[in-house]
């Protein structure tokens, strides 16, 4: 059965490989080197070495600068989205509370002037003369009301006046906007809105600037190269030859990837700095299952309480519970701690696995990487 799924799996992937849809993607033609030596770092050299196939050639440099400045510029934009959101809400809650306040003014003028209200005395005939009360005066009149938004024809708030700044002017006061201290400005207190503009501005105009000397400059080039081929067959010979006569030169290929399946910052090693990382790695994995036995062991033994009473005498205590809380601790405890125990390894992997080859995802860096925009399929 095993023979059968293996046959099956490599007809399958061989159908894939061939297919209009796969083979017709630039990512099919283009093969990956990695451990390039620096001799090779050249395209006229790579073009001898590789044939007359070869349709073009990418060799990354390192963007770290640029890839700092464009994180600091995601981090900038995402405080001024969440400043702007604050600001509309707190906006919006002071606009509706106004317009709540007129509509119960409208009201209360509405009651006053129908019907009118009359103060008189009777007369000698029996009957009272009558007089309209003046409100203008009142303090309760509406027309004495600060809040009153603009008016016309198309609705309360149709023809704004010439604020500064934004709308939320008129309904928020300059004390109420969002504000923050950053530590560029000495931890002084600023204006979210206006500093995080201020700031969006100026990382733009350095990312355009570093975008060009990277594209200028001939320092920084990573031991590694994308070579496009003229056809998928070709680059498929490419990958499977040995293009360098020693080892672990040139040794690690790949094809078919894409830009988004890349870690960038792993290009940069070199092969005895793979070998190093490779043999630390493994080293640190199995000090981990030799002296993680030890805590396992010592979850193992809570299930076997009347030995752990007769060895430690301060827990003696434990054979006099009931018999229900004994099944407690012998039965689920047990399992319980050795599966918290267990969980804890993947994350301790995960955080070797920095040492071992960067995580930045490849979606913003070959954005910054010259010349690797072409490879998107």
């Amino acid at each position: 059965m095993v023979c059968r799924e293996c046959i099956y799996y490599i007809n399958l992937r061989q159908a894939y490989l061939i297919a209009p849809f796969y083979s017709s993607r630039l990512s099919s033609r283009t093969v990956l080197f990695t451990c390039v030596p620096q001799q090779y770092l050249n395209e006229d050299r790579l073009r001898r070495v590789l044939g007359d196939s070869v349709k073009r050639v990418w060799i990354p440099r390192g963007t770290k600068e640029l890839e700092d400045l464009v994180q600091e510029r995601d981090q900038t934009a995402f405080r001024l989205e969440k400043a702007e959101v604050a600001l509309i809400k707190t906006a919006n809650r002071a606009r509706n509370r106004a317009l709540q306040l007129q509509r119960n003014q409208n009201k209360r003028k509405s009651s006053w002037l129908l019907p009118p209200r009359r103060r008189g005395s009777p007369d000698a005939k029996g009957e009272s003369t009558t007089s309209i009360v003046d409100v203008s005066n009142d303090p309760d009149s509406p027309d004495s009301s600060p809040l009153q938004p603009p008016k016309s024809e198309f609705g309360p708030e149709a023809l704004l006046p010439d604020v500064n700044g934004s709308v939320a002017a008129q309904w928020v006061p300059q004390s109420a906007r969002p504000r923050h201290r950053p530590l560029a400005n000495w931890g002084r207190k600023v204006d979210t809105i206006k500093w995080t503009r201020s700031q969006l501005k100026k990382l733009e105009s350095k990312i355009r600037r570093t975008r060009l000397q990277l594209m200028a400059r001939r320092e920084g080039i990573m031991p590694s190269v994308f070579v496009e081929f003229e056809t998928q067959l070709q680059a498929q010979n490419a990958y499977q030859a040995l293009p360098h006569h020693r080892p672990l030169h040139m040794s690690q290929r790949f094809i078919g990837v894409r830009p988004f399946e890349i870690i960038w910052r792993s290009l940069r090693m070199t092969w005895w700095e793979r070998i190093i990382r490779k043999f630390s790695i493994q080293a640190l994995v199995i000090a981990m299952i030799i002296f993680w036995s030890i805590p396992s062991a010592l979850v193992g033994t809570i299930s076997n309480i009347q030995f752990l009473a007769s060895k430690v005498i301060f827990l003696s205590w434990l054979t006099k519970l009931p018999s229900s809380v004994l099944g407690i601790i012998t039965g689920v405890v047990p399992a319980l701690a050795l599966s918290l125990l267990m969980s804890i390894v993947p994350g301790i992997v995960r955080c070797m696995s920095p040492f071992w080859a960067s995580r930045t995802p490849a979606n913003d860096s070959s954005q910054t990487v010259p010349g690797l925009l072409a490879l998107r399929p």
